[in-house]
């Protein structure tokens, strides 16, 4: 089974394209699938939009109010897709805004079911690119790349960035048992740099899958400030550069420790806001 997690906050004009657009490729590489759409408070219908759709496709809508942050609504996302997920599972994080390219996912799920646990769709491997962006927001994309390259080292991992992953299902299990919602703390899009610098903590596979990022595919704006998004970046370093090493190694002797079970439904269900599931 492959799970989609689809963080959106008022994606009215995307949601519906990406959700056929979903469907149509899963049909044509044949695996089962269900997408998990956590709406974060949206304003317009993007809920009543993917309500359309659940009698045609295997989705589902989880909404809080108000709006939380990308962060609050990716931790959602994982813990309803942990609950369900077997450990042979693989669980892909994607943007709302159809620029997650479908035409790799196929070899990302590949690259999962040889045996490696987390795979990065990289606008900065080899082949990868990114078009039709602001001079600007390339040029800080690229920098913060190359500095979080140079701090945390991942061999052959080139984009710290990117939203859209795949995870072996067993090994984040493993990663939210030891963490719990704490794997991303920082309010912003910065969360998921931070989430995989927790995980590259331990012993587990990475790898890239070019992408071509090409922004025009979005309808509507970015939901990305690059002012709010640097002063992330500065909290992000000195959160890691005050970070207690001891409590990482005891996170690290938990994590090669545990042996999860089939389906493990061991994960608290996070309180910090109210969850209507529909």
């Amino acid at each position: 089974m492959i799970l989609f997690i689809v963080p959106a906050y008022n994606e009215e004009k995307n949601i519906g394209l990406l959700l056929e657009k979903t469907k149509k490729k899963m049909d044509e590489i044949k695996y089962d699938f269900k997408v998990i759409v956590v709406n974060d408070g949206s304003t317009d219908k993007t809920k009543e939009i993917v309500e359309s759709y659940k009698d045609s496709i295997p989705v589902e809508v989880i909404s809080h109010y108000p709006n939380k942050g990308v962060t609050e609504t990716f931790i959602v996302g994982f813990e309803r897709a942990l609950r369900i997920a077997e450990i042979d599972d693989i669980i892909i994080t994607k943007e709302a805004d159809n620029t997650s390219d479908l035409d790799i996912l196929e070899a990302m799920i590949k690259k999962i079911k040889d045996g490696k646990d987390v795979v990065l769709a990289s606008c900065y491997a080899r082949e990868g690119k990114i078009l039709n962006t602001t001079r600007f927001r390339l040029i800080l994309s690229y920098s913060a790349n190359k500095i979080l390259k140079i701090f945390f080292p991942i061999p052959g991992i080139n984009t710290y960035s990117s939203f859209y992953r795949a995870f072996n299902a067993d090994i984040l299990k493993k990663a939210f048992k030891v963490y719990g919602s704490r794997i991303m703390t920082i309010h912003g899009f910065v969360c998921v740099v931070e989430m995989l610098v927790n995980l590259r903590r331990f012993p587990i596979s990475f790898v890239e899958v070019p992408l071509i990022l090409d922004a025009k595919k979005r309808v509507g704006i970015s939901k990305m400030r690059n002012y709010q998004c640097f002063v992330r970046y500065v909290e992000f370093f000195l959160i890691q550069l005050f970070r207690s090493r001891e409590k990482e190694k005891e996170r690290i002797k938990h994590f090669d420790k545990l042996k999860l079970n089939k389906v493990t439904k061991a994960y608290p269900v996070h309180k910090a806001y109210p969850v209507q599931c529909i």
